[in-house]
């Protein structure tokens, strides 16, 4: 049994399950609140499914991008339970648990997963047509202008992501746009487990910034 977490963008959302599938999830679209909500959604999927955590043989958590807030909750409660329980913890990006669920939707067409980064900015990854729940990457995640993440789309792409729109504009040729979706925990836990977990006691992963903070602390003079 696997826990997986997302709390990368504006959404709260977890998953349990194993290699027969998911046996609970939940998807929730939160601006706040997500520190207060984790652990009590966290507790109705092992009340729902009857397994406790002593029943998980491993976690895995979105690392970003995504915004900074967070970030930090779904991966300080993640390495929390990973020392308590003593089981490996797998870290994925956003990112590609975007292009996940685009492609079990359209596992025939290439893949840019678009997150809103703010300050005219998207965090933008290209991904390959691929069997699902896989996505082969055809870039690094990068921080980018709309328009230069529009540079790597092809004809046929789909734009997944809330960043998707912004892009949309840009882009030559035909695409289909999925601009209301988010990061999903069922999808995360798909990959986590078509993927032999980490060994113990690997250094549990950390998050992924593409670019400093908006909030700065003052200079001293």
């Amino acid at each position: 049994m696997i826990l997986a977490i997302d709390t990368a963008s504006r959404a709260l959302s977890i998953a349990l399950g194993d290699s027969r599938g998911v046996a609970f999830a939940a998807h929730q679209m939160r601006s706040r609140g997500q520190a207060e909500n984790l652990m009590p959604m966290i507790e109705r999927g092992f009340l729902a499914t009857g397994f406790s955590a002593d029943d998980l043989k491993g976690l895995a958590v979105t690392v970003g991008p995504g915004t900074f807030t967070g970030l930090r909750i779904g991966l300080a409660a993640a390495r929390a339970m990973r020392v308590a329980l003593g089981i490996p913890l797998l870290g994925m990006t956003a990112l590609e648990v975007l292009a996940a669920g685009a492609a079990r939707r359209f596992p025939d067409r290439p893949v840019l997963a678009a997150l809103d980064a703010r300050r005219d900015q998207v965090y933008a990854q290209m991904f390959r047509r691929a069997v699902p729940p896989f996505a082969e990457c055809w870039s690094a995640p990068l921080a980018v202008s709309a328009k230069d993440a529009a540079m790597m789309a092809v004809p046929g792409t789909v734009l997944a992501g809330n960043g998707a729109a912004l892009v949309a504009p840009h882009v030559e040729g035909e695409t289909v746009v999925l601009d209301t979706v988010e990061p999903d925990a069922r999808d995360l836990l798909l990959l986590a487990v078509a993927r032999p977990l980490p060994s113990w006691p690997i250094p549990a992963p950390g998050p992924l910034y593409l670019r400093a903070p908006d909030a700065k602390l003052p200079t001293r003079r």
